[in-house]
């Protein structure tokens, strides 16, 4: 597994390799996204977690060029790896606060 990627085992059994969207493709999300869409932080920050898919049970998944790509992503994802992610960035923001709790002190 290359650096900065991270694996997700879903409820299912599912993996799916997790690694964080690079300024590029935030660009062509938000043209991906539209005008509305990209003005909507809770839209953007959610179909930017989804982007950061980028292998389901080992299969190279390809970034959206359009919003059906996108809805294709998130059914590929399902439920239950939409839960591992926020599970995954829930864990990480903890670990976080724990950093900054032992600065403080």
């Amino acid at each position: 597994m290359q650096d900065n990627q991270i694996k997700l085992i879903c409820d299912s059994g599912k993996e799916l390799i997790y690694k964080e969207i690079i300024p590029s493709e935030m660009l062509d999300l938000i043209l991906i996204c539209g005008a509305e869409g990209s003005r909507n932080d809770t839209y953007m920050n959610i179909v930017q977690q989804w982007c950061s898919i980028r292998y389901i049970n080992n299969v190279p998944v390809p970034f959206p060029k359009n919003k059906h790509m996108l809805n294709t992503l998130a059914n590929d994802i399902g439920a239950d790896g939409i839960k591992a992610i926020e599970n995954y960035l829930l864990s990480t923001e903890a670990e976080d606060n724990n950093d900054i709790d032992l600065i403080k002190n």
